[in-house]
């Protein structure tokens, strides 16, 4: 131990400072007492002024963000068109109700006419399941002919269809249940006959 230097570092003894290198950075000069933190101070928090982030927006070329806003602007005009034009709505279309009767009598009212209210035949053609006035139409020109349709409630089900059905194979067409142009023909010319 003779050949040692009193003060040289032992790689193994860990309560020994070791020297510091002197600092690359060139030094701030010292500021006035009570103009800010201190150096040492290790509770002062860095303030740094920071520029904000651009948006995304910003960091777009123009042209992008032109080309953007006009994809936006058309899909906005296109929503609106189809919403105006009922391509969202979940209901079915509304039909304008016509009214139109086929009568064969003669203009002046007689008294002597014994027959009840005039019926109309539906304006549309029908299936089963549908509903509505049209439907109502129906059942009441077949219970005016005398067939069954049970009550006349605008549903166009079995009783209905069964109707339809008998009224067919006695005016010699295809007996399906559905009420087409044919059927329609039929019954108008079986209720101003009637």
């Amino acid at each position: 131990m003779a050949g040692r230097e009193p003060r040289s570092p032992d790689p193994d003894d860990w309560f020994v400072d070791p020297e510091r290198a002197p600092s690359r950075r060139a030094r701030t000069p010292a500021r006035a007492p009570g103009a800010g933190a201190d150096e040492d101070d290790w509770t002062a928090v860095n303030r740094r002024v920071r520029r904000p982030r651009p948006t995304f927006a910003a960091s777009l070329p123009d042209r992008w963000v032109k080309i953007g806003a006009g994809v936006l602007l058309f899909l906005i005009i296109l929503v609106g068109w189809l919403s105006l034009s009922g391509a969202f709505s979940s209901s079915k279309p509304k039909q304008a109700e016509t009214t139109t009767q086929l009568s064969t009598t003669p203009a002046t009212p007689t008294t002597t006419q014994a027959s009840g209210p005039s019926v109309s035949a539906p304006t549309t053609t029908l299936k089963p399941g549908d509903t509505g006035v049209q439907v109502k139409r129906l059942q009441r020109a077949l219970a005016q002919l005398g067939y069954s349709v049970g009550t006349v409630d605008g549903d166009y089900g079995t009783a209905t269809k069964t109707a339809l059905e008998q009224f067919q194979t006695a005016s010699n067409l295809t007996a399906d249940g559905l009420f087409g142009t044919a059927t329609r023909t039929a019954l108008i010319k079986a209720l101003t006959s009637g």
